[in-house]
């Protein structure tokens, strides 16, 4: 019997989530300088709305990832889909009247955005579990780069539409047109997804092929239908592997905030292009950072198809990547020359999407029963960037008027994600607490 293909449509469901994951994330960068100057925002105050989204965010991944561990994938994620759409479509309100008046409207794009982030929670840890269910180890690293790449494709596409959005029709408009479409998706979502064991689309063979590449049912997936416990949580804590996954994670990060949140307004700011040219001009580093994570993700996945072991081949695309985006502090020398800046900028964004191997290497090392939680504790650490990088830069423009401190913060905190790789993570191969070790 010829195997089915039911795990690309699944891929598929996560390419398009992720992309309407990002794009519900970088709408505000794009219309920040709009909301800053209906509102009189300072840098600090932009700042702190930009991080709003993260400090929620990354307090509710533990949590999070601990049900998700518990009740699994479809309802808890389609659900998150629906509610941080909605808030996000909710955002596009604060400049209605009986907020303005009352002097409301800061905070509630404020409140809006952390509940953004609380309903966004679920996203990755639930992507990597779907996508350790549903692949086979040597198909992994690629489908991870397939789907990650959408945030870099929904970015590029979607940033200078959505900029257009803004210029044409008002800030309001872009958050409206957002929350709709992921209402939209959430509903589909919670519709048709099914984990393999369930799906009616998936043959017999199919599910042998990803058992026997170590997927749902294979033998290293027998504690698949195990719930978590803190023992064994603690257990895989007190490995030095994983934080230096952890730190390598809040260093990857760093650099995808910042071009989340600040990138736009460094170029109407710090390029002085209009936000029609800004627009155009993001898309560029956003479409290099897509053929940055499908090739760190190809190249990982054909090293380890050549015989090269799983260490090397995770290790070489993150370590080689963060290297290459400590270049980003070389955009210094070229503010006054945009397509330069542009292109260093495009480069660096690259090497950083190219490195974007976290969730790879979690799934690599997290026992399966585990990853919900454990990849929680991950993503607080990915995201505490989130929330550290848009105040830090923020102050960093409130006392100096420019950006160059900003880029050399953003390039040492790339370096020390190299350290920890370096330093830290050791080998690549699951972490088994003591009470699973075979006999």
């Amino acid at each position: 019997m010829k195997a089915t293909k039911s795990r690309f449509f699944i891929l598929t469901l996560l390419f398009i989530v992720t992309a309407i994951n990002y794009m519900d994330r970088a709408n505000l960068s794009v219309a920040g300088s709009h909301i800053q100057a209906e509102f009189g925002l300072t840098p600090t105050q932009l700042g702190l709305l930009f991080s709003m989204f993260t400090w929620f965010y990354a307090m509710s991944q533990i949590p999070v990832g601990y049900i998700l561990d518990k009740i699994g994938s479809r309802i808890l994620y389609g659900s998150a889909i629906v509610l941080w759409s909605i808030f996000t479509f909710f955002m596009g309100f604060a400049s209605l009247e009986i907020f303005a008046a009352s002097s409301m409207s800061f905070a509630m794009l404020l409140v809006c955005r952390a509940l953004i982030g609380i309903a966004e929670a679920p996203s990755f840890p639930s992507n990597t579990k779907i996508i350790a269910n549903w692949f086979p180890d040597q198909e992994r690293a690629r489908a991870t780069a397939i789907y990650s790449s959408a945030q870099y494709i929904g970015l590029a596409l979607l940033t200078p539409a959505l900029s257009f959005i803004v210029a044409s029709y008002g800030w309001e408009m872009s958050f409206y047109i957002s929350g709709g479409i992921g209402i939209i998706f959430g509903v589909y979502w919670l519709i048709v997804y099914r984990d393999p064991q369930h799906s009616k689309s998936v043959n017999q063979a199919e599910l042998d092929y990803i058992r026997e590449g170590g997927g749902y049912g294979s033998s290293n997936q027998a504690t698949i239908n195990q719930k978590a416990n803190w023992p064994e949580i603690f257990y895989i804590l007190r490995k030095k592997t994983i934080w230096g996954l952890f730190i390598a994670q809040f260093a990857c990060s760093s650099t995808l905030y910042f071009f989340l949140t600040w990138f736009i307004v460094y170029l109407e700011k710090g390029l002085n292009l209009s936000i029609a040219k800004a627009g155009m001009g993001a898309a560029f580093p956003y479409l290099m950072a897509m053929v940055g994570v499908l090739c760190g993700g190809v190249l990982s996945d054909t090293l380890l198809k050549k015989g090269k072991s799983k260490t090397f081949a995770r290790k070489l695309p993150v370590i080689s990547g963060l290297c290459l985006t400590c270049i980003m502090c070389t955009v210094n020398f070229f503010e006054d020359r945009p397509v330069i800046a542009i292109a260093i900028l495009s480069i660096a964004f690259f090497a950083n999407a190219f490195s974007n191997l976290g969730w790879v290497v979690c799934g690599d090392v997290i026992p399966r029963h585990l990853i919900g939680t454990l990849g929680g504790f991950l993503n607080v650490f990915g995201n505490l960037s989130g929330i550290v990088s848009p105040i830090v830069i923020g102050v960093i423009l409130e006392r100096t008027s420019n950006f160059q401190y900003a880029m050399y913060y953003i390039s040492g905190v790339a370096f020390m994600g190299v350290l920890a790789y370096v330093f830290l993570v050791g080998k690549i191969e699951v972490i088994q607490p003591p009470q699973k070790q075979p006999v």
